[in-house]
């Protein structure tokens, strides 16, 4: 992918400097290449011998001077007293300078999709879709997908979070602004040709994590609502802005439309069993009726080394068995969840038998590390 040039004329050269080496050294730098000035003659002198693609960002001392040159690159103004520009569709977009850098590039971003209109077209596919399914509760899919979202991100992947559930407990372990949700539910439904640059505006990020997300925290009615058609184009925007590697869906334990569809959108489905009969019933018999056999891997967790029922009775082997954590028996604080490098590692070696890829420890995936 082809990074966008972001060429940054500030007369605040600390402030320029700091920008740019946050973007270096942040996952925006996988999308953006900088060019710094603090003198308008350069960059005009550079406008005129060259055909310019990317962003212009000015400060407000140099917008009298340069918001009439004609370029083709797209303007937009860093303000001291402006607060940001709060709709994408606004001709020449004003960030508020002294918010967090990952707001203001998020914000810039959205903006740049909207004005461009680039990104947007066809979906390249380069981005994997899996899905965190099982046909009843307590199995341990959001805690599954959350270590493996960290997984990924930690090794360099551009991984986005999107938790389906009516209700969701992973915002109590993610540290970022939660609540953006509720209007992307609003844009899917009235105005679903804006939603790729809304996604930039309203999504949740975890610093520590280095991962996207979305929860919907307080919006059971909505996700009732949420169709398949709603469920496909929120997918289809993540992929079509070409910016994540994986998108790991977190579904709860049900057969509502958004479910439905996101099983048929994914890539890879991650079902998750427990050493339970009815739990081996409900599985035969959703896996028998979806028919979706190509893409699923069932994968035990909770398993303590010893299994009571027999895998056959579900018509497909196990791919992986995850530990039983006895210290997730009762969580009574968020970091309970990070503390076991033992599920974490044989969540991203689960991930690697998937996907053929190369894995430091040599342990055997079917007998896992049991944890008593």
């Amino acid at each position: 992918m082809n990074k966008i040039q972001l060429y940054i004329l500030d007369d605040d050269t600390e402030y320029a400097d700091r920008l740019a080496a946050f973007i270096r050294c942040s996952e925006f730098a996988e999308r953006w290449q900088v060019k710094l000035f603090s003198k308008p003659e350069f960059i005009l002198d550079v406008m005129e011998s060259q055909q310019l693609d990317g962003v212009l960002l000015i400060s407000e001392t140099y917008y009298p001077l340069m918001i009439h040159q004609n370029t083709s690159l797209c303007k937009m103004v860093l303000s001291e007293t402006i607060a940001n520009s709060s709709d994408v569709e606004t001709k020449v977009p004003f960030l508020y300078r002294f918010q967090s850098l990952q707001q203001m590039l998020s914000r810039l971003q959205a903006f740049y999709a909207e004005m461009s209109q680039t990104s947007m077209g066809a979906l390249t596919k380069r981005t994997k879709v899996l899905s965190f399914y099982s046909s009843s509760g307590s199995s341990g899919k959001s805690i599954t997908a959350l270590h493996l979202a960290k997984q990924l991100s930690l090794r360099g992947e551009r991984v986005f979070y999107l938790s389906l559930e009516s209700i969701s407990a992973a915002s109590l372990w993610l540290n970022g602004d939660s609540g953006g949700f509720s209007q992307l539910l609003y844009y899917l439904k009235s105005t679903p040709d804006s939603l790729a640059p809304k996604l930039q505006l309203h999504k949740s990020h975890d610093a520590k994590l280095r991962f996207d997300y979305l929860i919907a925290n307080d919006q059971i009615r909505e996700m009732y609502e949420m169709s398949g058609e709603h469920t496909k184009l929120l997918v289809e925007a993540l992929i079509a802005l070409d910016t994540y590697d994986f998108i790991l869906i977190d579904l709860e334990s049900s057969i509502y439309p958004r479910i439905l569809k996101s099983l048929e959108l994914s890539d890879c489905i991650l079902w998750l069993v427990r050493d339970d009969l009815n739990d081996f019933f409900k599985t035969k018999a959703l896996y028998k009726q979806l028919g979706l056999k190509s893409t699923v891997h069932f994968v035990m967790n909770k398993y303590t080394g010893s299994q009571m029922n027999d895998v056959q009775a579900l018509d497909k082997k196990l791919t992986f068995k995850l530990p039983y954590i006895p210290e997730w028996k009762s969580l009574s604080s968020p970091e309970q969840l990070w503390q076991s490098a033992i599920f974490s590692g044989q969540v991203y070696e689960m991930f690697s038998v998937i996907h053929g890829r190369s894995y430091s420890q040599s342990a055997s995936h079917l007998e896992g590390a049991a944890v008593s």
